[in-house]
């Protein structure tokens, strides 16, 4: 019994969770998001170059796996699919232009360095979602959340988590065929968006109505279950068409009525969520060496530039054409030049499907990190600076 493997996961899978969350809290209270502690501590407790206390990595993956479903699926619950349809040429304009020349840049960089063009698109897909968990934390966090500012960049972020599961699928579909054209980037793209807008508008009038019925049949508990079973069921039925899991759980998650269910089985399942989210972060560190992150840095750091160029060029533009100006428009630039969860939910996707390697997560580690490091302290700033009242002469 004590050299059962079966045990000798327990004790894995149980350490993993104490030091993320751990680590999770510390990078909390020095004002940094949680994610970055939950990478650092995989780094250094089973990675490459860390004290090879996590062997199982098999195991650690199927966990691994399961938190990014459910990191998409808690993003569809509160995403709310009526008002997303109801959403100003504003907020689209600030973040999709933003969007195309991140893929654009990132796809352009990694040609220069010399990588393939199935590596280099996808680093552009990598670089283009913003990180809304992030964003939206801080902004909950400095009371913003209700204001002018606050809220248009959270209608912003909600067009972004379409774009990124919409820049997800025509991703891998198109590295799927083998080879990069217009035509099909444009045929597939064109198939995606409307398989994905037309998932969330259908489903999002026709859910409900099933859900009134069977709301009242069954208690919360099993209902709740159900609808979580049925997420899951949705993300591996994606993966059978060509799409990603994650891809499914948004939808699902999307289509369940925000107001009444979405919301209170978020909070039924945060706690889950977050666990499994951990561990995910943590496996994206299990697979990175301390001292290979020191050898390809000057690489990373050159992606991160482009990456903050990309937004901020593409913010600037498009926030301009929208009508912002000066602060606020500098402010809301910058929210959106944040990247998290969903680069690297996109950049394990492409290590799981063999399209690049594991230095691909590491170099995306430096990216999106860089990104948390350089941009929240301003952002943060500027932010509090609008909140400000004028003080009249």
């Amino acid at each position: 019994m004590p050299n059962d493997p079966a045990i000798s996961i327990l004790f894995q899978i149980g350490l993993l969770i104490i030091v993320a969350s751990l680590g999770s809290e510390l990078f909390k209270k020095l004002k940094l998001p949680g994610v970055i502690g939950a990478i650092l501590v995989g780094m250094f407790i089973g990675g490459p170059g860390g004290l090879g206390l996590v062997t199982d990595i098999t195991v650690i993956n199927l966990l691994a796996v399961l938190g990014s479903v459910l990191i998409l699926f808690t993003t569809g619950l509160e995403f709310d699919a009526s008002a997303f349809w109801k959403v100003g040429s504003k907020a689209f304009l600030l973040t999709t232009i933003g969007v195309i020349l991140s893929v654009l840049f990132g796809y352009f960089i990694g040609l220069e360095l010399g990588w393939s063009w199935q590596a280099a698109f996808l680093l552009g897909a990598v670089l283009a979602p913003s990180g809304t968990s992030v964003i939206a934390a801080l902004l909950s966090s400095e009371g913003a959340v209700e204001t002018r500012h606050g809220s248009t960049l959270l209608t912003a972020v909600i067009v972004d988590d379409i774009e990124g599961i919409l820049i997800l699928t025509v991703t891998l579909g198109v590295i799927a065929e083998g080879t990069f054209s217009a035509t099909s980037f444009l045929r597939i793209g064109l198939i995606a968006a409307l398989f994905i807008l037309a998932s969330i508008y259908v489903g999002s009038k026709v859910f409900p109505l099933m859900v009134r019925k069977f709301e009242r049949a069954f208690s919360d508990e099993v209902f709740f279950a159900v609808l979580l079973g049925l997420g899951l069921i949705l993300a591996f039925v994606s993966t059978q068409v060509g799409l990603a899991a994650v891809t499914g759980a948004f939808i699902m998650g999307a289509i369940i009525p925000y107001k009444k269910v979405g919301e209170k089985l978020a909070n039924k399942i945060q706690m889950t969520k977050e666990i499994f989210a951990a561990i995910f972060f943590i496996s994206i560190g299990l697979v990175i060496s301390p001292w290979d992150m020191l050898v390809i840095l000057p690489v990373g750091l050159i992606i991160l530039c482009v990456a903050l160029a990309a937004r901020l060029i593409g913010g600037l533009a498009g926030g301009g054409l929208a009508g912002f100006r000066g602060k606020t428009l500098l402010t809301l630039t910058l929210g959106l030049a944040v990247r998290a969860e969903m680069s690297f939910i996109i950049a394990y996707e492409g290590v799981a499907m063999g399209i690049v390697s594991d230095d691909f997560l590491t170099v995306t580690a430096i990216a999106v990190i860089g990104s948390m490091i350089t941009v929240l302290p301003v952002f943060s700033k500027l932010l509090k600076s609008l909140q400000q009242p004028k003080v009249p002469f």
